[in-house]
C-alpha cells in the first residue's frame, strides 16, 4: 500500500495506481459505515452525481475501504487560494453542482424521513421530553415521501474542482432521498449558524463569516434561478434538517439547534 497522501476525521487516502485512491478507514470505524458511505458513493456514481467511478470495497490489516477514481483538483475552499477571482463565483459553482445532484432520483438511498424518525432516539436528542419526540415524530411522518437525491453534508470542502474547472462532490456517508426542502434548510444553516473553523482566531472568523455570507447569496440566488423553492416549502422541513444536524453534536451548535428545534416541534408538532 502506498503512502498517504490525505488524511480526513475518519479515513487516510492513498494511491491505488492507474489514477484511481483508496479511501481507507481507520481501524476504529464501523465496518457497517463503511459500508454504507460504500453503498451511498456507489449508487451516487451510478447516477452521475460524483463526477466519478467507484469500485471494489477491500479490507486492509483490520480496516475497511473502497477504491474509486483519482480526482486532479482542490476542494472549492482551497480554490481562492489558486485564483483569488474564484471567490466571486465559488457559490453560483456550488449551486450549479448542487442542483445536478438533485435531478437525480432513486429508491435505493435511505428515506431522510426514516433517518430522522431513528434519530429521536439517538442520545444526541435526549434534551426532548417524551411528548416532544412524540409530536416531532408525528409531524415527521405526515411529510410526503420523495425520491431526490439528498447529499446532507453539501459544502464548499466536499466539491472537488478538477484541473478542467469540473465538480467532483465526495463524502457521500450521509446521503439519503426525499424532498430538497430539507437540504436547502440545511444549506441555509450552514451558511448562516454552522460552526466555522474553531482553531481559527476572533478575527479570523469574523472574516470567514463575512466570506461566507457572501459565498452563500451567491449560492441562493443562483439556485433560486435554476430551481426556485419557496422559504415556506424549506420552512416546512427545517425540522428534519436540524435534527439531522444536531446528530453531528458539534458543541458550538448545540444551543441554537436545541433551541430551534423545540420551537419548530411547537409550532408544528401533532
Amino acid at each position: 500500500m502506498s503512502e498517504n497522501f490525505a488524511r480526513g476525521r475518519s479515513a487516510e487516502i492513498f494511491h491505488a495506481g492507474e489514477g484511481k485512491i483508496l479511501k481507507l478507514f481507520f481501524a476504529d470505524y464501523p465496518r457497517e459505515y463503511a459500508e454504507k458511505e460504500y453503498r451511498n458513493t456507489k449508487i451516487a456514481a451510478e447516477l452521475g452525481c460524483t463526477g466519478m467511478n467507484v469500485y471494489e470495497m477491500v479490507e486492509k490489516d483490520g480496516r475497511f475501504g473502497f477504491v474509486m477514481d483519482l480526482v486532479d483538483g482542490v476542494s472549492q475552499n482551497d480554490m481562492p487560494g489558486k485564483n483569488p477571482l474564484y471567490l466571486f463565483r465559488g457559490g453560483k459553482d456550488l449551486a450549479q453542482c448542487h442542483v445536478r445532484v438533485q435531478a437525480k432520483h432513486t429508491k435505493q438511498l435511505d428515506d431522510v424521513r426514516q433517518v430522522c424518525l431513528d434519530l429521536l432516539a439517538d442520545k444526541t436528542m435526549s434534551f426532548l421530553s417524551a411528548e416532544e419526540k412524540q409530536k416531532a415524530a408525528g409531524y415527521i411522518r405526515s411529510l410526503p415521501e420523495d425520491d431526490t437525491v439528498l447529499h446532507l453534508d453539501f459544502h464548499t470542502g466536499n466539491v472537488l474542482v478538477d484541473k478542467s474547472g469540473q465538480c467532483k462532490i465526495i463524502d457521500w456517508m450521509t446521503a439519503a432521498r426525499g424532498n430538497r426542502g430539507v437540504e436547502e434548510a440545511l444549506m441555509e444553516f450552514l451558511f448562516s449558524e454552522a460552526e466555522l473553523f474553531p482553531e481559527a482566531s476572533e478575527m479570523q472568523k469574523k472574516f470567514f463569516h463575512a466570506v461566507r455570507g457572501f459565498v452563500g447569496k451567491q449560492f441562493f440566488r443562483e439556485y433560486q434561478k435554476l430551481t426556485p423553492i419557496s422559504p415556506e416549502e424549506i420552512d416546512r422541513w427545517r425540522l428534519p434538517a436540524l435534527i439531522l444536524r444536531r446528530s453531528w453534536n458539534i458543541e458550538f451548535e448545540k444551543p441554537y439547534l436545541t433551541k430551534t428545534i423545540r420551537e419548530l416541534i411547537e409550532k408544528y408538532g401533532v
